[in-house]
């Protein structure tokens, strides 16, 4: 397979994830549930492979598993795709709008499993990280106040 393919179709995999995650979580039935899962990783994998793909893609890949995992209430592997993304943005010096959303999945994959403490941090953590580009910021704060957050206050 070339490499402009899995560039191309890691862009696909990505974007059909969100057909089924833009769905309100509560509402998807566990079919839905394993296409969302299946497209996702296939996003990641196709990244993974793509010649042009940047760290950033690798960390977006990550979050984008992180959150398929936390609507599905699956902290574990939630948790391990969110610190996945985490070290992603550490390792490439990614800030911004990036290291926001690390710190989001974090927030959200500790609030599935229970720890409010670390998901109170990293939540505000995510709150704290300045996104330069405004467009980029409202996303990042239309996220941010959407669910699921499990009953973190």
């Amino acid at each position: 397979m070339s490499p402009i393919n899995h560039r191309q179709l890691a862009i696909e995999a990505n974007n059909s994830t969100w057909e089924i995650l833009g769905k309100p979580y509560a509402e998807l039935t566990p079919a839905e549930a394993d296409e969302m899962t299946h497209r996702a990783y296939a996003a990641a994998y196709h990244w993974a492979r793509a010649t042009e793909a940047t760290p950033a893609n690798a960390a977006r890949a990550s979050w984008l598993l992180s959150r398929v995992w936390v609507v599905q209430s699956n902290g574990a592997l939630s948790l391990w795709h969110a610190r996945v993304c985490l070290a992603a943005c550490e390792s490439a010096n990614l800030a911004d709008f990036d290291l926001a959303y690390a710190y989001e999945s974090l927030a959200r994959a500790f609030a599935c499993i229970g720890d409010q403490g670390e998901a109170a941090k990293y939540r505000n953590l995510a709150r704290g990280v300045v996104i330069n580009d405004e467009e980029d910021r409202k996303l990042f704060e239309s996220d941010l106040a959407s669910e699921p957050w499990f009953e973190l206050t």
